[in-house]
């Protein structure tokens, strides 16, 4: 059973997230389903909450954020990230300006039970508890919609912060981004339909799908050696930036980041996607100087690391209830 209570509190995410999330995750790991939604703040999801009015506030393009991760913990940059505003960019040529032009609809936290570089660790958190840490990020997810629906929404007091940040969990097994975008306009053509029998979309020509990502994901994104070859690559990343029907009208925003290490081993790739940010499909933002430089992987070294200086450094770096749930489920004091 899919999470769409509109009276969602941190605990009732929780309770969701933990009645739901273990059947979710063993349909998509058994290969039953690609896509599984675990949370909706409400039943009308990705679409505005009725309390707001949603079948007539509806806007063409729907825009959706997807901040698509391992989440391994959540962190401060993964917060920023999904509190991050639409690219002007992106906003570059269309008939909406101003304002408007830089909000999204909906915003999606997706985990990624596949991917391309990465395996399960001893020491990580299951994916149970990172569904369970990302329902705990949800509750500090900043609105970002329609400013009519969120200024309805925030003087309602039976409203709560991921309805009004109108923010989703849902988990994959996509190790691409190109199989992630068909997945997920498979799950809302389905979802759409039920949801909206006067209100007209069509999929993916009224949805515009954002995934944001760091540098080193767009440089995967564009590297060859994941893709039969690199003219298929450009084939099937060109179907993916490009506008419904034909194309899954996806857009990419990259987040600059100063990593400890560099994971760059793709020189070529960002020469490749230049095509699509001339077309205005990929944009950058910028995050602050001390978020751009937090990592899943430095909250993981620094947790196991010894003594009072280690345990500050890694807490800084996560919000509050992430941290207290990572102490309370002894996570990461493993090697790593």
């Amino acid at each position: 059973m899919q999470g769409d209570d509109p009276t969602s509190s941190p605990s009732s995410v929780m309770n969701v997230v933990r009645q739901s999330g273990p059947a979710l995750l063993q349909r998509v790991q058994q290969g039953l389903s690609k896509f599984q939604l675990v949370y909706a703040p409400h039943p009308s999801w990705p679409l505005p909450s009725t309390q707001a009015g949603s079948q007539n506030a509806v806007r063409k393009p729907l825009r959706i954020s997807i901040l698509d991760s391992s989440f391994n913990p959540p962190t401060l940059a993964h917060l920023a990230l999904a509190n991050s505003r639409r690219s002007e960019t992106l906003a570059t040529g269309e008939s909406i300006v101003g304002e408007e032009s830089l909000t999204y609809d909906a915003k999606l936290l997706l985990l990624s039970v596949k991917n391309a570089d990465k395996t399960l660790k001893p020491g990580d958190a299951t994916y149970q508890q990172r569904l369970e840490m990302m329902g705990l990020l949800t509750q500090d997810v900043q609105p970002d919609g329609n400013p009519n629906i969120t200024t309805t929404l925030a003087h309602d007091p039976f409203t709560t912060a991921p309805e009004r940040a109108n923010v989703a969990i849902a988990v994959i097994d996509e190790p691409t981004f190109v199989g992630k975008a068909n997945a997920f306009l498979d799950f809302l053509k389905s979802r759409l339909h039920s949801l909206t029998p006067s209100v007209h979309i069509n999929v993916p020509q009224d949805v515009e799908s954002t995934f944001i990502v760091g540098l080193d994901t767009l440089e995967r994104l564009f590297a060859p050696r994941y893709y039969a070859s690199e003219a298929a690559m450009l084939a099937s990343l060109r179907k993916f930036f490009s506008p419904g029907p034909e194309g899954d009208n996806a857009r990419v925003v990259c987040a600059h980041r100063v990593l400890e290490t560099s994971t760059s081993s793709e020189p070529q790739a960002l020469s490749l996607a230049q095509e699509f940010i001339d077309a205005g499909r990929i944009a950058t933002i910028e995050l602050s100087d001390d978020v751009k430089t937090y990592s899943s992987t430095a909250v993981r070294n620094a947790r196991s690391g010894p003594g009072m200086e280690h345990d500050a450094l890694w807490r800084k770096r996560v919000t509050r209830d992430v941290a207290q749930y990572i102490t309370e489920h002894g996570l990461y004091q493993e090697s790593v």
